[in-house]
């Protein structure tokens, strides 16, 4: 479907769960990349210290422009922050998709946050002024967290329009889906935000498995059958794979993946559409 950008600005997408290995970059990154193919100008920004967005999308420019092999990264979000601005750090991927890295550093930026802040409402909104610029010049802005950093949490939230939640289809995964709303709801509540939750997005540990269905049943009752996305993203190794070679579109296994994905996106747009409507 064709995006329509909404008062000319980015809109922000926080994809979360307080679990870790619930599926958060793997869907930022393809979703980020499927968008790239929509002629959607999206932009990626890793706030997770272990970096794993950045090594994957690193290893998809490479893919993609392989005489630019071995370039090295000069500067990640961390410096960004303490130099005051990230406007220069983006950095293309490929057509429409860009990155904002990150790298181990950025684990010192609770101690930095409390180090240059005097209340909870400047800790909590403490990286809004670094994302607002940034907000002009892309149509989409998704952020990856880590699973159980508040402060980063906190600030990906008040600076996001929607949070899509990643559920893989295990109890540790759905309990930390459900901490991460009630959270939300706090924070909605606590600053007037305006934010939705776009969906949740199933990740299945295994095809057809019972433990699968149960989880899904849960999550329905638990948050709604309408908030579920109607497309799962199913077990499949070639998703493993771009972790270790970048994202790639070169044989039937890339492309079933991408075909995954790309009606995963397709819904994320409607979804938002629906939300623009209302």
């Amino acid at each position: 479907m064709e995006w329509k950008k909404s008062n000319g600005r980015a809109t922000t997408i926080t994809i979360g769960n307080y679990k870790g290995g619930a599926g958060k970059t793997t869907n930022a990154t393809l979703i980020g990349y499927s968008a790239s193919n929509k002629d959607i100008k999206t932009c990626i920004i890793d706030l997770d210290p272990q970096s794993n967005a950045t090594k994957e999308l690193m290893l998809t420019k490479f893919a993609n422009y392989p005489e630019l092999e071995g370039t090295t990264i000069n500067k990640t979000i961390m410096a960004g922050i303490e130099e005051g601005s990230l406007e220069d750090l983006p950095i293309e991927i490929k057509e429409n998709l860009f990155l904002v890295p990150s790298f181990i550093d950025f684990e010192g930026f609770a101690k930095y946050l409390y180090k240059n802040t005097s209340s909870d409402k400047e800790e909590d909104f403490f990286l809004s002024q670094y994302f607002e610029p940034l907000k002009d010049k892309f149509d989409l802005i998704i952020l990856d967290v880590p699973p159980m950093s508040i402060e980063i949490t906190k600030n990906a939230v008040t600076s996001s329009d929607y949070v899509l939640i990643s559920l893989q289809t295990q109890e540790y995964s759905l309990t930390g889906a459900e901490s991460y709303v009630e959270e939300l709801g706090k924070l909605t509540s606590k600053y007037s935000l305006n934010l939705d939750v776009v969906g949740i997005l199933p990740v299945l540990m295994k095809n057809h498995g019972k433990v699968d269905e149960y989880i899904l049943d849960s999550a329905k009752k638990s948050f709604g059958e309408e908030n579920i996305f109607q497309t799962y993203i199913p077990q499949m190794e070639r998703i493993k794979r771009f972790a270790v070679n970048g994202i790639t579109n070169l044989d039937r296994h890339d492309k079933k993946v991408l075909a995954i994905y790309d009606n995963v996106t397709n819904e994320l747009l409607e979804r938002l559409e629906q939300f623009n409507i209302q």
